[in-house]
């Protein structure tokens, strides 16, 4: 008699029940999967087995897709289970330490999280509190470079478990635009009372000294260590980073707070803790030799300066700077007291814009902009200075607007902000000298003491800033020598720039950090949509908002543009917007009435900056079938070498009107693609357009006969001067190429008479291998309406072949029948022998997918006949192989055999890797058929090998299903079901109807 179960055996029987339904599982389905029988599975959920088998744990681990920590925890619970935390207090508040080793009070009582994975995703949302983290921060934070497949469900499982450890209040993880953020306050995380408790005190300062000096040192005292100091992984990420930074900050604050009251000793504890963590700064150092010296420990303050001196030259090989050597005199002539006069009152400017309503996103972006704010630890004298870029109409200014008033009240002295107008098409940009006077002038300098000389003006406003915590925005810069004189040259201050271009020479002279805004994600700008227009009118009409989004091609002016016309218009259905912006010209549909916004003025901005080269390439982009394109297309489009297109190219790229993916691999933004065909002119499209397409054709032929060398290549002329062809070096080469470029190949196939024939052979190829049938028949419909049109009989008939091929994969049975007869109908009239010989070929397939094995027979040896007569050795192969596949079909399966081996000894002598492929395929089928398993097996194995070289899906799930049933015959399930999931993968991957005769085959297993 079974009693009831014990904590082991309802902790398993928990944590299994709860990642099935994770997994979104039923308990049939994942007992199929996992290959274990229904009852079995509700045994171990109901806790009525007493001793799991761990053969039975692992397969079920793998089937829930659990990996490293959770499925570890698996395991474990299937044995004595430690302790249980103890129960939270009802109703306290979510506490959450990350300054030191990460701390959970999810209702009062502290507790651990067992999952690591949990802590790090625990802490990585804290430490960008208040702002969406992305999925892929997330996922990277969670497993850095070796994330699973499953990354993104297995996401949301550890999220949904965090949400359930802590109870429902105010501190909670919410889904956020593309990712989740953390909504604590103050009194929940300890790194926002720390910053709120530091702000306080820097407000008491001026008036009240004591009060600020008390509260910085509580504020100090949150501090348990080294941020996260328990997680490895994030230790080192730039917000940690920046986060004890921040207490640097305020530890030195907190000195100089104390020497100003004379009260060095409540700071020394600190010093002399951080100067350890930090022996080469500096500034800490200093300061802590002013302690030391200030409490009697004079000779003690002077090692530290022995000690840091040899460090710094030890290790960087350079001496103490002007702070460290200056406090040093200070301690050998005991000047360790000093109380400073009551600071004058200076004007406090505020100059940045209104921050945007409703802002959505950004925040990765946000996130890097964050740590900026604190110092670098080994240079603390330098000026933070970020370079915001991205293309016309990406957000940057609503971006850096919305930061700068985000972090406003870190900058007690004020903010500053300029539009430089740097690509203002009326006016000149603003000069320096102009800017500077404006600042200058709102920092309360007299008129009177502005000097006349430049140097002088920019002397004077660096004066003005010296000791002062501003933010500096420069907005819309051209270049990068409009904003080196308006840079502070004293810490403190933190400096933001936009700007069309990346302004790398001062990324490289003054080591600003570059910062790309590339395009808002779909979820993004569903959601500046939603904020713009109310929640109950887009969800009301999501279909119509998805289009909106995709033909303002995730552009935020575009985006708000939109949102605007129908804001205007609250009676306007969404749908009629979207409508508009399909049916009618966009540009025309997202102007406006505001140069500012709209869209076609703002591109024209950028695109008069251009030189004429430049300007000349933007334009032909227009041509160009597809926004993404290589160097070498970009060079036959202008007829200039590759070398002397990469100029030219790096100038577009620094305008953001192009963007570089990869390695000479570039992308034009869509609208801006639309632009550029506005701009192209009648007389140079036609010979660019002609280049063009002359490259992609002689470029995917030469890929092409890497894929299939054994097949004869139709003729073609050879390229005109000024085309540049890609040559791929291998056969994975030539995947790759035909894996960026096929969509511009169909794109060209669908519009280009002439050529539409050869563009459509060229990818067949690569199209079969991909199981992308769908686009191989748009393609070859698009090649028989050209070669209908030209008359050309031989081109309408391989299109035809084509499409026959292609419907019989898709078990279009009647489609297929009717093309192959038109194909063979003009084949016959064309004299071709061999196109008649390969129409056979699949007539003989097609009729054994209709189960008529014997008229399969029939037409696999007129394929075979023919063949031999007109000596085409190719087509043989396959031909001799389709006699054996039939003939095995029909029960004659040493026939099959005999065949198969004929047609491997011909494909092998061709180095037809696609022929041998499909004859060991089918050999392997005769020998299972025999019930020779071995031999079967090993076909099989040589077939997967051959199809997977090849990037052949579709074959290569067909091999791996007879090998499953080889092995299922073979009394080897687990083995079987193995080929089965992996077929399954594939097949559904690819959208093929097969995947379903696959599913129930794995059901079958356990039945």
């Amino acid at each position: 008699m079974t009693g009831a179960p014990d904590a082991r055996e309802a902790a398993f029987a928990t944590r299994l029940r709860a990642h099935r339904r994770a997994a979104g599982l039923t308990q049939r389905e994942l007992a199929a999967i996992a290959g274990i029988s229904l009852a079995t599975l509700r045994d171990l959920e109901q806790a009525r087995s007493r001793h799991p088998q761990p053969r039975s744990v692992r397969a079920l681990q793998d089937a829930l897709g659990l990996a490293g920590t959770d499925a570890a925890a698996l395991r474990r619970a299937a044995t004595p289970d430690p302790v249980a935390p103890a129960a939270a207090e009802d109703g306290a508040p979510a506490t959450i330490g990350i300054l030191g080793p990460l701390v959970v009070h999810p209702g009062g009582a502290a507790a651990s999280l067992s999952s690591v994975r949990q802590r790090v995703l625990l802490g990585r949302l804290a430490l960008s509190a208040g702002t969406a983290v992305n999925d892929a921060d997330l996922i990277e934070a969670l497993w850095g470079d070796a994330a699973p497949d499953s990354a993104r469900a297995l996401l949301q499982t550890y999220v949904s478990r965090l949400r359930r450890r802590f109870p429902a209040g105010p501190a909670i993880v919410t889904s956020a635009a593309g990712g989740y953020r953390l909504d604590a306050a103050a009194g929940q995380l300890d790194a926002l009372r720390f910053r709120e408790l530091i702000e306080q005190a820097r407000d008491a300062a001026p008036a009240e000294p004591a009060v600020a000096l008390r509260v910085a040192g509580q504020a100090l005292a949150l501090w348990r260590g080294d941020p996260l100091a328990d997680l490895p992984g994030l230790t080192g990420h730039p917000l940690a980073v920046a986060l004890a930074d921040e207490r640097i900050a305020g530890a030195l604050w907190h000195a100089d707070l104390a020497a100003g009251r004379g009260r060095h000793i409540l700071s020394l504890p600190g010093l002399r803790a951080l100067a350890h963590r930090h022996p080469l700064h500096e500034e800490l150092h200093a300061r802590l030799m002013l302690a030391l010296a200030a409490t009697g420990q004079q000779a003690a303050a002077l090692a530290v300066f022995d000690g840091v001196r040899d460090r710094l030259a030890d290790e960087l090989g350079i001496d103490p700077g002007a702070v460290l050597t200056d406090y040093r005199q200070r301690v050998l002539r005991q000047q360790w007291t000093s109380v400073a006069a009551p600071p004058a009152v200076a004007a406090r400017p505020a100059l940045l814009p209104p921050d945007v309503r409703g802002f959505v996103g950004r925040g990765r972006e946000l996130d890097r902009l964050d740590a900026l704010l604190a110092p670098a630890r080994r240079h603390p004298a330098a000026v933070p200075i970020a370079v915001l870029s991205g293309t016309a109409g990406a957000g940057k200014t609503t971006l850096a607007v919305h930061w700068a008033h985000r972090v406003a009240a870190r900058f007690p002295d004020g903010q500053l902000y300029a539009d430089l107008r740097g690509f203002d098409p009326v006016g000149a940009p603003v000069a320096p000298a102009e800017a500077i006077r404006g600042f200058v002038a709102a920092l309360g300098v007299p008129a009177a003491r502005w000097p006349g000389e430049p140097a002088a003006q920019i002397g004077l406003y660096r004066t003005s800033l010296a000791g002062k915590r501003m933010l500096v925005l420069l907005d819309n810069a051209r270049d990068a020598d409009q904003v080196r004189p308006l840079l502070p040259g004293a810490p403190g201050c933190v400096v933001l720039i936009t700007s069309r271009h990346g302004l790398t020479g001062l990324v490289a002279a003054e080591a600003a950090h570059p910062l790309a805004l590339d395009l808002l994600s779909a979820e993004e700008a569903g959601e500046l949509l939603t904020q713009r227009l109310g929640a109950g009118r887009t969800a009301a009409e999501p279909r119509a908002v998805a289009t909106i989004v995709a033909r303002c091609a995730r552009l935020p002016l575009a985006l708000a543009v939109a949102a605007a016309r129908a804001a205007t218009r609250p009676g306007l259905p969404l749908a009629a917007l979207a409508d508009e912006l399909c049916t009618a010209d966009r540009l025309d549909a997202l102007s406006t009435d505001d140069a500012g916004t709209d869209v076609r003025t703002v591109f024209r901005w950028s695109y008069q900056a251009l030189s004429s080269p430049a300007a000349r390439l933007f334009r032909l982009l227009g041509v160009q079938p597809t926004p993404e394109f290589s160097t070498a297309a970009a060079a036959s489009l202008t007829g200039q070498p590759v070398t002397r297109i990469r100029p030219v190219l790096a100038e577009l790229t620094r305008a953001h009107l192009v963007s570089e993916a990869t390695h000479g691999r570039y992308a034009v933004h869509d609208l801006l693609h639309e632009y550029a065909g506005r701009l192209i002119e009648a007389d140079e499209s036609g010979a660019a357009t002609a280049r063009l397409v002359a490259h992609y054709l002689h470029s995917a032929r030469a890929a092409d006969r890497l894929l299939d060398p054994a097949r004869a290549p139709l003729p073609v002329d050879a390229p005109d001067a000024g085309v540049t062809v890609e040559a791929p070096a291998d056969h994975d080469q030539a995947m790759r190429w035909f894996e960026r470029e096929h969509r511009n190949l169909l794109a060209l196939a669908a519009g280009h008479g002439p050529y539409t024939g050869l563009l459509a052979e060229a990818v067949a190829t690569y199209l079969y291998r991909r199981g992308a049938w769908h686009d191989q028949v748009t393609v070859q419909r698009s090649a028989v309406r050209a070669a209908a049109r030209a008359g050309d009989v031989p081109a309408q008939a391989r299109a035809r072949l084509h499409l026959a091929r292609t419907h019989l994969r898709l078990r279009h049975d009647d489609q297929a029948e009717t093309h192959l007869r038109e194909a063979l109908e003009l084949y016959r009239e064309d004299g071709d022998a061999s196109g008649q010989a390969q129409t056979h070929h699949y007539f003989g397939a097609l009729r054994e997918q209709q189960g008529r094995h014997r008229e399969a027979v029939g037409h696999g040896e007129q394929a075979v006949a023919l063949c031999r007569a007109n000596g085409l050795l190719f087509g043989l192969g396959h031909a001799l192989n389709a006699v054996g596949w039939h003939h095995s079909r029909l029960g004659d399966h040493h026939q099959a055999l005999a065949h198969c081996r004929e047609a491997i000894r011909v494909t092998r002598s061709l180095g037809d890797r696609a022929g041998q492929a499909n004859a060991w395929d089918t050999l392997g089928y005769a020998h299972h058929q025999l019930g020779d398993h071995e031999p079967a097996g090993s076909g099989f194995r040589r077939a997967i090998g051959l199809y997977r070289e090849l990037g052949d899906r579709y074959y290569e799930s067909v091999a791996r299903i007879h090998l499953a049933e080889s092995h299922q015959a073979a009394g080897r399930p687990g083995a079987a079901r193995e080929e089965y999931r992996t077929a399954l993968v594939a097949l559904d991957d690819l959208g093929h109807p097969d995947a379903g005769r696959v599913r129930a085959a794995l059901l079958g297993l356990d039945r």
